[in-house]
């Protein structure tokens, strides 16, 4: 069974929106491109793996790696749609190429108009015209991008294996969170400032 996080509003009734990305070997992601309206798909959830809260911390950094944006969406709105919340956002965000940047023209957009959110990208490949960051996420770039670790920080990340294993260390096997390893725990970040969303099973708010 597949986990996907949804990047509709928690609120809206009847219907739900998600974002996947198809990969030619991915038995589920095919499936769901050859759906037709009017196919049924049984599904089964929410499974809450973060409770957000308005102003829990005055900063969210997050480190995403390809459809690991996709959490990150879903506490982006929640902060963004609540004129009361104050919470400082900011997002560094890995892809393989520009062309590879899920939804980066919402990004964009959103992040011109609240000056509380903040995004840096950077690809491994970037074309001869990229302005963006180059190559993968190294302890400098999250340095920049992300606040000092504090009790008033939290660190999300979502990304493959192999990014989770550098950045924060992966989840444990029993899915709890387990300690914090990578260049988050060379920063100084303690297990209560970090949050790691599973690859596979991603978080729904």
């Amino acid at each position: 069974m597949l986990g996907y996080t949804p990047i509709s509003d928690p609120e809206s009734k009847g219907y739900f929106d998600l974002l996947v990305k198809i990969y030619p070997e991915g038995k589920m992601s095919r499936h769901l491109a050859n759906l037709r309206p009017g196919d049924v798909l049984e599904v089964k959830g929410p499974k809450v793996k973060l409770q957000y809260t308005p102003n829990m911390k005055k900063n969210i950094g997050m480190i995403a790696g390809g459809t690991g944006i996709t959490p990150m969406l879903q506490v982006i709105d929640a902060v963004l749609k609540n004129p009361d919340d104050l919470t400082r956002i900011s997002l560094l965000y890995a892809n393989i190429s520009p062309e590879d940047i899920l939804l980066k023209q919402k990004l964009d957009i959103v992040s011109a108009n609240y000056p509380n959110l903040k995004i840096y990208y950077t690809v491994e490949n970037p074309a001869n015209n990229w302005k963006g960051g180059k190559g993968y996420i190294t302890q400098n770039m999250v340095e920049k991008g992300m606040l000092s670790p504090s009790e008033d920080t939290l660190i999300l990340v979502c990304g493959p294996p192999g990014m989770m294993d550098h950045i924060s260390g992966d989840k444990a096997k029993d899915y709890s969170q387990g300690e914090v390893s990578g260049i988050l725990k060379e920063l100084g970040y303690t297990e209560e400032m970090v949050h790691k969303f599973s690859w596979i099973f991603t978080c729904f708010l």
